[in-house]
């Protein structure tokens, strides 16, 4: 029996190994002679893809060697196939192969001689093929991290086992199934699925790899999401009547692991909104070098693994604070060699002027400043006869913000001749 399994499995290598699988085999009816010797004493044994015969030997010069039968029991056709001639009356061993795991097949011998007449076939063999692995008995899918999902499941034990084949469906078409990745070795227990879609749910399974090239069936299948876009904050304001600077507030975003926020600006209402910058807080300065000046404004949050919110599609209007509006000069005259000037405040804001002088002697220009006058008049007391002189107010606020120049007035002091 020893030298039986020996050559068993001897002749199943070398029949795998050199790929010599029986030719195509006619399937004409066979020609029956009753007096041939008949094959007896069969005896198999089964792997998941193969069955190895020994039967007892028939030396008679009668026959050239032995014809091998199969069928499957639940084929369509239930009839015999010749699968395989064994041109040796001498052999006494064979190995049918490529054949399906867990299947039942029945099995039939007979002898041929030369002119290619059979005996009569010997009692049927009824052999099952070994059933295949069952794919791991452990899956389980590690959801909410950022665009990836990663599965886990406990090596194989059979030691027939080179590696796993996982496959992914959508949870919107869950029998379409498709292979992603070959996980090798045995002893490999991950895979993570990346570049994912954000807050998507798919649907996994495991099968595992054997030697021989054969691949079990699925095992249970795990659900699993991928992280979710942190929530944009809301309530976002922006102010109007700061100098200088636009003063943004909003509420926090709801998800919990949020670690900053991120300002976009734009000077349009529907342009491009530019990355302006990052804060770990719930406000932000926006420092502006003008007065007056408008922005728009939209929010994102980022959670700790850098996820970032979807911008919101309403911006929010800020300005800097205005310039004071210019004064207005309702009075100017010369007296006893001065210059009068009387003026109205541009608005409300007004905290204190500056008046600006311009004067003109022949093609020479000077300028000169009075700043810091309370109130609303100025007297210059410095006016040369014969010099034309132009006088402006500007308007100051409290925030040091200067108004526009105010229309002109003219002064002179004529000579005397």
């Amino acid at each position: 029996m020893k030298y039986w399994i020996r050559a068993l499995c001897f002749g199943a290598l070398m029949m795998i190994a050199s790929g010599c699988a029986p030719k195509s085999l006619s399937q004409e009816a066979p020609k029956i002679l009753p007096n041939l010797p008949t094959v007896e004493s069969i005896k198999t044994l089964s792997s998941m893809t193969a069955v190895g015969f020994e039967w007892k030997m028939v030396p008679s010069s009668q026959i050239a060697g032995y014809r091998l039968y199969r069928m499957e029991p639940n084929a369509t056709q239930k009839r015999l196939k010749r699968v395989a001639q064994i041109d040796d009356r001498y052999s006494s061993h064979y190995v049918d192969v490529k054949l399906k795991p867990g299947i039942e097949y029945i099995y039939q011998m007979s002898t041929f001689n030369e002119e290619g007449f059979e005996s009569k076939q010997s009692e049927p063999v009824r052999v099952r093929t070994k059933p295949m692995v069952k794919s791991v008995s452990f899956v389980r899918a590690i959801t909410d991290l950022p665009k990836r999902i990663k599965l886990i499941w406990r090596p194989h034990q059979d030691l027939r086992v080179t590696g796993y084949v996982v496959e992914r469906a959508r949870v919107t078409e869950p029998d379409k199934w498709k292979k992603i990745a070959e996980v090798p070795n045995r002893l490999s227990a991950e895979y993570i699925d990346k570049d994912l879609g954000n807050g998507e749910i798919y649907i996994y399974r495991v099968r595992v790899k054997l030697c021989n090239g054969l691949t079990s069936g699925p095992s249970t299948a795990v659900k699993a999401i991928t992280k979710p876009l942190p929530k944009p904050p809301t309530d976002l304001k922006a102010t109007f009547d700061l100098p200088r600077k636009i003063h943004l507030e909003w509420q926090p975003s709801p998800t919990q692991d949020v670690v900053y926020y991120k300002v976009y600006r734009s000077p349009f209402n529907m342009g491009f909104y530019s990355y302006r910058a990052k804060t770990d807080k719930t406000f932000f300065d926006d420092v502006v070098d003008d007065d007056g000046k408008i922005y728009y404004y939209k929010i994102s949050a980022v959670d700790k693994d850098g996820l970032e919110s979807p911008i919101p599609e309403t911006p929010v209007m800020g300005s800097t604070l205005v310039k004071p509006s210019a004064p207005t000069i309702t009075a100017a005259k010369v007296a006893f060699n001065q210059a009068i000037i009387l003026w109205e405040p541009g608005d409300s804001r007004a905290d204190r002027y500056d008046v600006i002088r311009t004067e003109w002697e022949g093609l020479t220009r000077k300028k000169r400043v009075f700043k810091n006058i309370y109130g609303t008049k100025f007297v210059d007391k410095f006016m040369k006869p014969g010099v034309k002189y132009t006088y402006r107010v500007v308007e100051i606020d409290k925030n040091g913000l200067r108004s526009e120049p105010s229309e002109p007035v003219e002064l002179y002091i004529a000579t005397k001749e």
